[in-house]
């Protein structure tokens, strides 16, 4: 799922209001904006263009392949390998 940035313009001072008693309430605000835009989705746009949108992203999902890491241990050894020992005549 592609996510969207929204930039949105407030007042500074009612923005450093919000932004000090959210802090004091433990609050975040970036949760709290996700939630209320997820209410005005669900508010605004019809039932059936939601689960449109809901099945597209479940496809994507479905079709994407999972990419197992490699394992970096082996080539971190084989580096090791190659690399001169000190030798300390005396």
């Amino acid at each position: 799922m592609k996510l969207s940035a929204i930039q949105v313009k407030f007042e500074t001072s009612k923005y450093l209001a919000l932004k000090r008693y959210a802090a004091k309430k433990e609050v975040s605000l970036e949760q709290e904006l996700e939630e209320t835009l997820n209410r005005l989705y669900r508010k605004l746009v019809p039932p059936d263009v939601r689960e449109y949108i809901e099945e597209g992203e479940e496809m994507e999902r479905a079709s994407k392949p999972k990419v197992k890491k490699e394992e970096k241990e082996p080539e971190k050894e084989q580096n090791q390998a190659e690399q001169p020992q000190d030798s300390q005549s005396v």
